[in-house]
C-alpha cells in the first residue's frame, strides 16, 4: 500500500503548506447502523459530522467492524458482539473523506476469512485506504502512506487481541515487539511522518495499565512520530513523551454504548503536521469532544463540554487550554 494516496501538491519555492489529520476513535458499521446503510442510507453514520470532517486534509478513524455481505445480517442473531458492516459502509467512509482506517482490532475476524477478503477489497474499491490486516500471511506490517502537498505520512496499525479462536494465518497485524521495531524502520524510511494506532487495554478504565503504558512509549521509541489508542471506548489522557503524543484511547465515534455514560463520548483531534526544510513536526493541536453513538456529533451542552475537558486534563499530562472557542493542546508546555 505504499503510495495508495497522492493527494495535494507542494506549494510554491519549495515551501510544504500544514497537513490537517483529523483522527476519531472507534467506528462500528454493523447491528443498526449497518441496516440503515442496507436501506440506502450511505451518509446514515455522519450525517452530523461530514461538514467538519471534511475541512481536514486527511481524517483516520479506527474500523471496528468488518464490511461483507451476510445477506442483509450486520449482527450475528445469537452474540451481540459479533458483527459486520454491510460492503457500502466503505462508501459511507468515502463521502464523509475518512481517507485512511485501521482494520487491526478484535473484530478483525469475526465473520471469518472471507469476510476480510471483501472488507479489503471493499474499501479498495471506494478509495478508502487501510492498514493491520492483508490478504495475504506475512510477517511484517506494511504501511498505507499518503503524500499531501509534498509530505509522506505513514500509517500502522496493530491490535493486542482477536476475538475468534480460528486460525487468521496471520493477517491481523497483532502486536509484537520485535515485529513493530522492523515496521516502523521501514515506514521510517519511506514516510516522512509516522503514525501509530494500537488497539489495546481493558475496556472501560480510565487509564492504560503501567505495562500497557510501557508499550505505548515504546512505539515511540521505536520511531512513531503520533500513537493513538483504540479499544477501552473509554477517553483516556494524552502525554508527550520524547516530544511525541500519545492518545491513550479516543474513546467512541460511530458506536453506540448508552449504557455507561463515559462511552457516550469520544474524543478526537485535528492535528498539524508542518514541513520543514529538514524535519516534519507536529504544530497545532485542536481537541473535538463527540457525542459518539449511532450518529456522533460535536453538539454537546456547555456542562457537558465542560466536564468533558476537566475530565481529560485531569487524565493528561499536557496541558490543555481554552483557546479562541476551541480545546487545544499548548505547544509550549509539555509537562513532562
Amino acid at each position: 500500500m505504499v503510495g495508495a494516496l497522492v493527494l495535494g501538491a507542494a506549494t510554491a519555492h519549495g515551501q510544504y503548506a500544514p497537513i490537517r489529520l483529523s483522527v476519531f476513535g472507534d467506528v462500528n458499521l454493523g447491528r443498526s447502523v449497518g441496516q440503515e446503510i442496507l436501506k440506502g442510507n450511505i451518509g446514515y453514520p455522519f450525517e452530523y459530522v461530514a461538514d467538519s470532517l471534511r475541512k481536514a486534509d486527511i481524517v483516520f478513524v479506527n474500523l471496528e467492524s468488518q464490511l461483507s455481505d451476510q445477506k442483509g445480517v450486520t449482527v450475528h442473531p445469537k452474540y451481540n458482539m459479533v458483527f459486520t458492516g454491510p460492503p457500502e459502509g466503505a462508501l459511507s467512509l468515502k463521502q464523509a473523506k475518512i481517507g485512511v482506517v485501521s482494520t487491526a482490532n478484535n473484530h478483525a475476524y469475526d465473520y471469518g476469512n472471507r469476510a476480510l477478503r471483501e472488507t479489503i477489497e471493499n474499501l479498495r474499491n471506494a478509495g478508502v485506504d487501510f492498514v493491520g490486516t492483508t490478504l495475504d500471511s506475512v510477517g511484517e506490517s506494511v504501511p498505507a502512506i499518503v503524500e499531501w502537498n509534498g509530505t509522506k505520512i505513514g500509517f500502522l496499525a496493530y491490535t493486542q487481541f482477536v476475538n475468534p479462536k480460528s486460525d487468521w494465518g496471520g493477517k491481523i497485524a497483532v502486536y509484537d515487539r520485535e515485529r513493530v521495531r522492523g515496521d516502523l524502520e521501514a515506514a521510517k524510511a519511506a514516510a516522512d511522518f509516522v503514525v501509530v494506532s494500537y488497539h489495546a487495554g481493558a475496556e472501560y478504565v480510565d487509564a492504560p495499565a503501567p505495562m500497557l503504558r510501557q508499550e505505548f512509549r515504546y512505539l515511540v521509541e521505536c520511531g512513531a512520530d503520533l500513537v493513538i489508542g483504540h479499544h477501552p471506548h473509554y477517553v483516556q489522557g494524552v502525554e508527550r513523551y520524547k516530544g511525541k503524543l500519545v492518545f491513550y484511547s479516543l474513546g467512541n465515534f460511530v458506536f453506540y454504548q448508552p449504557q455507561r455514560e463515559l462511552s457516550k463520548f469520544g474524543l478526537g483531534a485535528t492535528i498539524e503536521i508542518v514541513k520543514g526544510s529538514t524535519s516534519v513536526r507536529v504544530g497545532s493541536v485542536t481537541l473535538h469532544a463527540v457525542r459518539a453513538g449511532l450518529q456522533p456529533s460535536f453538539r454537546l451542552t456547555a456542562v457537558e463540554e465542560q466536564k468533558f475537558y476537566e475530565r481529560l486534563k485531569s487524565l493528561s499530562s499536557v496541558r490543555i487550554l481554552r483557546r479562541d472557542d476551541a480545546w487545544v493542546i499548548d505547544e509550549k508546555d509539555s509537562n513532562e
